[in-house]
């Protein structure tokens, strides 16, 4: 009977356990990669193409992002929102001598690679019209 009452609990209990939110280190290591960017400038009608590249380094995120011929880094974090029901990636690097941020929502494809939508504004004074910025996985280099 013991063993029984094991297995049930082991059946019913631990997928529900498991089903809770998802862990940071599972969404950190799903974002990695290089990505093609697709964005729209802070402030502006002005649109771009570029390429971001995210990575580990001395245990935390990093970016690099290369728009035209300039690059720029930054950091990055999962973080929450909506109360903590949400978990969304918060990307800040300076250019021009300004801070912004990206916060962005973190999606699968259909091919189970990130796909990542980002509403990106000034961190540090008012945005009147924020940006906008996709990141799509870059299959024409390797990981």
């Amino acid at each position: 009977m013991k063993t029984i009452t094991m297995i049930l609990l082991t059946l019913f209990v631990l997928p529900a356990a498991l089903a809770g939110e998802p862990r940071k280190e599972f969404l950190s290591d799903f974002v990695l990669g290089k990505y093609l960017l697709v964005g729209k400038g802070v402030d502006s009608t002005n649109t771009y193409f570029g390429h971001v590249d995210i990575y580990s380094e001395e245990g935390g995120l990093k970016v690099r992002r290369k728009i035209g011929s300039e690059t720029v880094l930054g950091t990055v974090e999962i973080d929450s929102a909506d109360r903590g029901d949400a978990k969304v990636l918060r990307v800040r690097f300076d250019r021009g001598g300004e801070s912004y941020e990206n916060t962005c929502l973190i999606h699968g494809d259909l091919d189970n690679y990130a796909r990542i939508s980002c509403h990106l504004y000034l961190s540090e004074r008012e945005t009147k019209y924020p940006g906008l910025e996709v990141l799509f996985v870059d299959h024409s280099t390797s990981k």
